[in-house]
């Protein structure tokens, strides 16, 4: 393939992700309408209404705690003089892999679940995926001020550094990759009607093939390539790296993180751009 012909693929799929992108920024007031229906659609009926958004994952937060603290025995190998326990470890996986889950399972539903709006071809389509990224964003946002308020007081701030230097990044890189993989599941669940099967399957065993309830070192070197097929891993890999270890290295993580994170959003953008007009002929 000459230079050309790479130099034209690279202008499309940039002109699909900025067309994307735009759709997002020019609706950004009927976006945020969205998301606020969407939060308060999924406590409706219930006594404490949006107040469940912060109680869940605080309940379930405290209830880590108590497990990992209290019943379960890890396999977590403390860092001498870090101040960080296993805990803190355990919930730095556990937090952006729920993240992880819930986009994916709501994603995927995202289009086919409002035939009726994806048929009225004004409505900008891509607000669909990107607004089911409001609730798990929430629910791991309460999550995360959580456990930094916990790793704070279990180091007495020692901490904190890395908090303020690699938490504002890394939420950029989750977020890129998240909208970019609620994009790219969205259209495909219209076209692959198995695909929600085949995410369900995977978000089962997800968190037992990621580095999060052990060591990558905890399993035998023969499987431990698994660990490194999922681009998952290079994520909480980071997280771990800021809420756990205290430090901003690791930076081959931090690189294929970056990557596809570029990568899940361009090539989203991309295909749903492209498919988005055929997608009433699907529902």
């Amino acid at each position: 393939m000459t230079f050309g012909g790479n130099s034209m693929i690279l202008t499309t799929y940039a002109k699909s992700t900025g067309e994307c992108i735009r759709a997002i920024t020019t609706h950004r007031r009927l976006l945020l309408a969205l998301i606020k229906r969407e939060l308060s659609d999924e406590y409706v009926s219930h006594g404490l209404s949006i107040g469940w958004t912060f109680i869940h994952p605080l309940i379930l937060m405290l209830v880590y705690l108590f497990l990992f603290t209290e019943v379960f025995v890890t396999r977590v190998t403390v860092i001498p003089g870090s101040g960080a326990n296993a805990v803190v470890y355990l919930l730095s996986g556990i937090i952006p892999w729920l993240a992880i889950s819930q986009v994916m399972s709501r994603s995927a539903m995202s289009v086919v679940g409002n035939g009726a709006i994806v048929k009225q071809m004004s409505f900008p389509l891509e607000l669909l995926p990107i607004k089911t990224l409001a609730g798990p964003f929430m629910f791991a946002g309460i999550s995360l001020v959580f456990l930094i308020v916990y790793g704070l007081w279990i180091t007495r701030g020692s901490i904190l550094p890395a908090y303020l230097l690699g938490l504002p990044p890394l939420v950029i890189i989750t977020s890129m990759q998240l909208a970019g993989l609620a994009l790219l599941l969205g259209c495909l669940q219209v076209f692959v009607r198995d695909l929600k099967e085949f995410v369900n399957v995977f978000l089962t065993i997800g968190l037992f093939i990621h580095p999060i309830l052990y060591l990558p070192n905890a399993i035998p070197a023969a499987v431990r390539p698994i660990i490194y097929l999922s681009p998952f891993s290079y994520l909480i890999f980071c997280w771990q790296n800021v809420l756990f270890y205290g430090e901003v290295g690791w930076i081959w993580a931090w690189v294929v993180s970056v990557a596809f994170a570029v990568i899940f959003f361009v090539l989203g953008a991309r295909i749903f751009v492209v498919t988005k007009n055929h997608f009433g002929d699907f529902l």
